[in-house]
């Protein structure tokens, strides 16, 4: 009985000491969860970050690309009113 007795508390004691490991565990577990939290929140503040950066560079971008248009608007007249002009002052030049 006693031999019976023994196991029984060594099988408790060792059930105990597991119970102590997990619950160590878990307290790690949740420590890294909570790390894992505040990472992901930090990510998300950096994505959002980025893409706030992303729309004033495509804002930027199309008023680059309107002011580059106009501009080439101005060219072409400016390239038609010179041609006009020689036309004017030299004629056709017919072969």
């Amino acid at each position: 009985m006693t031999d019976r007795l023994d196991r029984i508390e060594a099988s408790i004691e060792a059930n105990a000491t597991q119970i102590q490991a997990n619950s160590a565990a878990i307290s790690e577990l949740r420590s890294q969860i909570e790390a894992e939290r505040a990472a992901i929140g930090e990510l998300r503040a950096t994505v959002n970050s980025l893409v706030q950066v992303v729309e004033i560079h495509q804002r930027n971008h199309e008023v680059s690309q309107r002011n580059f248009e106009a501009i080439m608007n101005e060219i072409r007249g400016i390239r038609t009113e010179n041609q006009r002009i020689l036309e004017h002052l030299f004629g056709s030049q017919e072969n």
